[in-house]
């Protein structure tokens, strides 16, 4: 009899390794899953909205860095002038497809990886006048928390794109202007 117990403890245990195993493993691969499809969707965002400014700032209202790094604000250059609008008067829906990053007008300072609000950043010089400019998502390349683009701190990328919006900056002065 103690035989035929020692074997029926033997092959309970083994049974319970093995199911303890399956299920480790089980948890792991699901962990794995899980990790690997956070990953696939972090990607950086950021939106600019059409504001008025004194020209000294701007505000990006939101940004995610899944790295860190900082929003940018960069100059918008025309996109294409050989296909400019003919129309004068044309709407354009989408200001992206008509500018595209210029040179670089003010960064905020380290941004923690996660969501960030209403990110004041203040202009490298004044604004004089109403114009479109891009807010960009750049990476902390060297985690020296310094914005030190070009040399570092690449912009995000998604769908092979810089990851931007724009945004029309109304001159303070300019409304002022029109309300007299």
């Amino acid at each position: 009899m103690s035989r035929a117990i020692t074997v029926g403890v033997a092959v309970l245990a083994a049974l319970v390794f093995l199911s303890g195993a399956s299920i480790a493993f089980a948890a792991t691969d699901a962990g794995t899953t899980v990790q690997d499809n956070e990953t696939e969707n972090e990607t950086a965002t950021v939106t600019f909205e059409n504001q008025t400014s004194n020209g000294t700032a701007v505000v990006v209202n939101n940004t995610s860095l899944p790295e860190g790094g900082f929003a940018v604000i960069h100059a918008a250059a025309p996109a294409d002038a050989d296909n400019a609008t003919e129309e004068e008067n044309e709407i354009v829906t989408n200001m992206s497809e008509e500018y595209e990053p210029g040179e670089v007008l003010g960064n905020s300072t380290y941004l923690e990886s996660g969501d960030h609000e209403n990110v004041t950043i203040e202009l490298n010089e004044s604004l004089e006048e109403s114009q479109v400019l891009i807010a960009m998502a750049h990476q902390d390349t060297n985690d020296n928390e310094t914005y030190e683009f070009p040399e570092a701190d690449d912009p995000y990328i998604a769908d092979e794109e810089p990851v931007i919006d724009d945004a029309l900056i109304t001159f303070e002065d300019e409304m002022n202007e029109t309300d007299d």
